[in-house]
């Protein structure tokens, strides 16, 4: 028997391919879209209007919530860290008390009837991560070049383009609180959906239950993950932005790079070796 998840998930992938053609047939490409088979991305300048209101509607308020990033941004970084060493070690010493890591798979470690609800949360928090970097740019006078609204087959999400000239000579607390306001928006989501378990918990449909939990979990471990100081993440901006003044910046940028690659890899690998793929 077919579940209501699995049904749901056939009608949009069916969806999406009528609207791919469409947007095909209709010539979008030339009308601000970036249409290809797996996603689309529109591209405009009137949505910075958007994230311009957003700004204006209490910009001390974001200034301080940047600056509150900068500091959380350290802590994520050591717990993150800790976690990922002392499951390390309980691979090698204590493999009984080590915990699966692995990658997130569509179809292998998240499962099928998960899906909808995975790539639901998924997109909304990529979305509210986007704005909020879209939302500092305004506020430290950081010309947004243009924003993307994103839908792929099953998911959606969002982009801002900062001019980058005006990063570079922008100073070192603008571009950490750039850097950082996506993962503290994304840290706060996560926490937020706590009361709605302590106060619903029971009573919730399931449904909105597997949401939220989806919520939690990529909210947090995006938050968290996407601080560390590798290369392209906005930890390895910020470590970057840091780092820039010392003569040997490059050789400290690529230490924590490859360091922290080789940390993550090295936990993947003792996983799928004791545990294999599991499904959440």
């Amino acid at each position: 028997m077919v579940s209501t998840e699995s049904y749901t998930l056939g009608i949009i992938i069916a969806a999406w391919f009528i609207f791919y053609l469409l947007a095909k047939r209709f010539n979008l490409d030339e009308k601000g879209w970036d249409i290809a088979p797996y996603y689309a991305l529109y591209k405009s300048t009137k949505l910075n209007d958007l994230i311009k209101k957003l700004a204006n509607l209490s910009p001390r308020f974001w200034k301080i919530l940047g600056n509150v990033g900068i500091a959380a941004s350290v802590g994520q970084v050591l717990f993150i860290s800790y976690i990922l060493t002392r499951n390390l070690w309980n691979f090698i010493f204590v493999p009984d008390q080590a915990s699966p890591v692995q990658p997130l798979i569509p179809g292998v470690t998240i499962s099928v009837n998960s899906l909808p609800w995975f790539l639901l949360a998924a997109g909304i928090i990529i979305l509210t991560h986007e704005l909020g970097h879209g939302i500092m740019c305004v506020i430290e006078n950081i010309p947004v070049k243009n924003s993307a609204l994103m839908i792929a087959v099953v998911t959606f999400g969002g982009a801002v383009e900062p001019d980058e000239e005006a990063m570079e000579e922008a100073s070192i607390m603008t571009k950490m609180r750039i850097f950082a306001i996506g993962s503290i928006i994304n840290l706060i989501t996560g926490i937020l959906t706590i009361p709605f378990f302590i106060a619903f918990g029971n009573s919730m449909p399931i449904q909105i239950a597997i949401f939220l939990q989806w919520v939690y979990f990529i909210a947090v471990n995006l938050a968290m993950m996407n601080m560390l100081p590798i290369g392209p993440l906005d930890g390895g901006q910020m470590w970057r932005t840091f780092t820039q003044r010392f003569n040997n910046g490059d050789i400290l940028q690529k230490a924590a790079t490859y360091g922290f690659i080789a940390l993550i890899l090295m936990n993947i690998g003792l996983s799928l070796s004791q545990f294999g793929f599991v499904p959440i």
